[in-house]
């Protein structure tokens, strides 16, 4: 899994910004419907609109989910689910 939660990707004519949107990904976590990518792209002209997109929503992102907390977390599903089996 992704350690980040903001990409910036140089364009021909301008940039795209990436993110990971937590909600969508607190919904795949939950297992509640069909899972959704996560990550969203927003296009920018200008540099200028890119930094001031960042400055504005930078605050308002969280970190993904590490390898580790992912592992504990399918295991304790798995586990889980195997115990239904019984």
């Amino acid at each position: 899994m992704s350690e980040s939660i903001l990409r910036i990707e140089k364009l021909e004519n301008g940039y795209t910004v990436c993110v990971t949107d937590s909600k969508l990904q607190e919904k795949n976590r939950k297992g509640k419907g069909p899972w959704v990518d996560p990550e969203k792209e927003y296009a920018f002209k200008t540099a200028k609109e890119v930094a001031d997109f960042v400055a504005k929503n930078l605050d308002t992102l969280e970190a993904p989910m590490s390898d580790d907390e992912v592992f504990k977390e399918s295991f304790g599903a798995a586990a889980k689910s195997g115990e239904d089996d019984e």
